[in-house]
């Protein structure tokens, strides 16, 4: 199925046309090998690729014997680009240096093995299809290793959820529209169906309804249709952008950005018998569009081979509780030597991408055995391939009109404006490169990427991999404060550490291990700004709604709730998601999406007056609420003990209320910013847009 904001590169003629449409700008017959020199004009100010993986771009049109070209992000090695405008200090690892020992394909040599991997890939992530996957699930649902679908559900239960709901007296018309709705997915253009009511999936063609993305039926092992339905990595890591005019790159987001609320699923299916909802009191998100994925210390606990030790017991428990997150954009991943918001892994790690896939006993490592390891055999041969595919996605281009003038204007000072020159008095500790937003999340503009006092080589366009330390970037620290010596180390001998790379000049573990990282501060990865606009909203725990605050610190409002999306006439009391229509929605001068003020009143489970918010300074964190986050620091799996399950219609709403006071929810950080004007604001935000 060919996705919206992803370039399939079937075998035919390569057109400079296809460029131009497919970066926007025109390119010449040099750039048909290294697409984004820009040879045309390599003085001009706007341009971009859209992130997404180079060799993919490279191969387009070129027969299958096409040998692949040096990936650029194996150019970000110790001392690439020393003393530049744009500043790296974190590193590619090669994971695949011997590929028999990691038991994982090689790199693809050639672009008919690119395409291959990407098509594999396409398969298991492809909503609706044959050879789909799903969390816990793999494409095996009923294999042993899979617990026997233990992860998935039934049609039938699907079918059953509007009785939960309450309000209806039989199964609404638009029951597809109103899950779609209530747990904050979308839909694509293809078919990702499932049976209705008295409906046999094999004799319907998987049946007349409806999935929305994060939701996919599986398959048999013969191809047919089971009547399984399993969760998708689009309930994390995709979201909608919906409008009014007619425009190619908007509709469902593959890779955007999340609006889901999974808990509130697993609570509505518990009632129904769906096994996994056993994990609801442990309420995995606090609010809506995060998740708590980045809680990879746990599955740390369970080493590559052998039993959990004592010793790696307790690293574990005293990391402390990551917290709430904002996953990262996937067409990003095509410009980064590592992978994750505090870059924990090297990008070359594609198993760790696979985890949730993974059948349920993989997880287990050598503890679950011969089934652990059929697990762990299924990530080895699968990673790659979703690695790939995810790779290649695009940002979608922004919609709306821009400013031309206004944009080239904050394209230079993007890439050279010194927020740490004398006369701005910056009272953040200044980082390294020259001062500017380039410094940290990469050169974009054609003028600059030629420059070789930006980028040692064009091929580094977009590359971000400046890992900013804690004392600079100040954003809430509580997922990289859960990356503990202890953990990381005990994270190296796991499966997903890559122990057969350890110690060596590759080392595919955690890469904020002190003999890894060398003399590196801890701290958070700048991301590439490949399609910024449709991020929204911001930082690592999505705490932020929208650029304009990013760049004006002060402006931040502690408490606030985004703009949920308008009932229609007559459904009553039904919980909508978010709003994602740009006209109706979005903020197009600040950036981000419209969101309602909210003031400290009681709003459970969000809001409690005295605990996590004060009614005298909105601003001030209570007391107690400090002493409850050391807790939580301390100890893994603590961050839910005194947050009440789901139970009425307004905890479903309030569950849109992002509370920055609460426990890794802050949204202090990226104050340098601070000593911008208005004016150079909107000049940044008018070239962001074009990105």
């Amino acid at each position: 199925m060919l996705r919206r904001n992803q370039a399939v590169a079937p075998v035919r003629v390569l057109t400079k046309a296809f460029y131009c449409l497919l970066f926007g700008s025109a390119l010449s017959s040099t750039q048909l090998t290294h697409a984004f020199v820009y040879d045309d004009d390599p003085d001009a100010l706007l341009g971009s690729t859209r992130g997404g993986l180079w060799e993919w771009d490279y191969c387009y049109g070129k027969p299958d014997d096409t040998p692949v070209p040096e990936d650029p992000r194996t150019l970000v090695r110790p001392g690439v680009n020393e003393g530049k405008a744009v500043h790296f200090n974190a590193y590619w690892a090669e994971c695949h240096v011997d590929p028999e020992a990691v038991q994982e394909h090689a790199h693809a040599e050639t672009c008919g093995e690119l395409r291959e991997y990407f098509y594999r890939g396409e398969r298991l992530m492809d909503t609706g299809g044959e050879g789909v996957a799903a969390l816990f699930a793999g494409n095996s649902y009923n294999d042993l290793a899979a617990a026997g679908g233990i992860s998935t559900f039934t049609a039938g239960q699907y079918n059953n959820l509007w009785k939960i709901w309450g309000g209806f007296s039989s199964r609404p018309a638009n029951f597809d529209e109103l899950v779609a709705n209530r747990y904050g997915s979308g839909f694509d253009v293809g078919r990702n169906p499932y049976p209705l009511p008295g409906e046999d999936p094999n004799l319907t063609n998987g049946g007349s309804g409806q999935l929305p993305e994060m939701f996919t039926q599986l398959r048999k092992d013969d191809g047919s249709w089971s009547g399984r339905i399993g969760v998708t990595c689009h309930g994390c890591h995709s979201g909608e952008i919906t409008s009014n005019i007619d425009a190619p790159d908007l509709g469902f987001q593959f890779g955007g950005s999340s609006a889901t609320d999974l808990n509130l699923f697993l609570r509505d299916m518990l009632p129904l018998g769906y096994l996994a909802s056993g994990v609801t009191p442990l309420n995995l998100t606090q609010t809506r569009g995060t998740n708590n994925a980045s809680a990879v210390n746990i599955a740390f606990l369970f080493p590559d081979n052998g039993l959990p030790t004592l010793g790696g017991f307790f690293n574990i428990l005293t990391s402390g509780s990551t917290g709430s997150m904002d996953s990262p954009n996937w067409w990003n991943m095509g410009h980064r030597p590592l992978k994750f918001v505090d870059g924990l892994f090297p990008m070359d790690a594609p198993r760790v991408d696979a985890v949730f896939y993974t059948p349920f006993f993989g997880l287990f490592g050598g503890t679950a055995g011969p089934l652990g390891e059929q697990g762990q055999e299924w990530m080895r041969t699968h990673g790659p391939d979703m690695n790939k595919w995810v790779e290649t996605m695009k940002a979608p281009r922004y919609p709306l009109p821009v400013d031309t003038a206004l944009a080239e204007e904050g394209a230079v000072l993007f890439h050279e404006l010194d927020l740490w020159a004398p006369e701005r008095r910056n009272p953040i500790p200044r980082p390294e490169g020259n001062g500017s937003c380039a410094a940290c999340h990469g050169a974009y503009a054609p003028r600059y990427v030629n420059d070789p006092d930006f980028l040692d080589d064009p091929r580094l366009e977009g590359m971000a991999g400046y890992v900013v330390p804690l004392d600079i970037i100040g954003t809430d620290r509580r997922r990289v404060l859960t990356n503990t010596e202890g953990m990381t180390t005990t994270g190296a001998n796991n499966f997903f550490g890559y122990p057969a790379t350890k110690d060596t000049e590759n080392d595919c573990g955690p890469q904020s291990q002190k003999k890894i990282r060398g003399d590196r501060e801890v701290g958070y990865l700048a991301q590439p700004l490949y399609g910024v606009w449709a991020s929204a909203p911001y930082f690592h725990n999505g705490s932020v709604p929208n650029v304009w605050e990013v760049l004006k610190p002060q402006d931040r409002w502690p408490i606030w709730r985004r703009v949920s999306a308008p009932r229609a006439e007559g459904e009553g009391n039904v919980v909508m998601g978010f709003d994602t229509n740009l006209e109706r929605a979005f903020d197009t001068e600040k950036l981000g999406w419209k969101y309602d003020r909210i003031q400290c009143e009681s709003l459970p489970p969000m809001v409690a007056p005295g605990y996590n918010c004060s009614t005298r300074d909105i601003y001030r964190t209570p007391w107690i609420q400090l002493l409850m986050e050391w807790v939580y620091g301390s100890i893994t799996g603590t961050w839910n003990l005194d947050f009440p399950p789901i139970i009425t219609t307004a905890h479903m709403e309030n569950r849109k209320i992002m509370n920055t006071h609460m426990y890794s929810h802050g949204n202090e950080g990226h104050e340098f910013t601070s000593v911008l004007t208005d004016e150079e604001r909107y000049a940044l935000i008018e070239y962001l847009k074009t990105l």
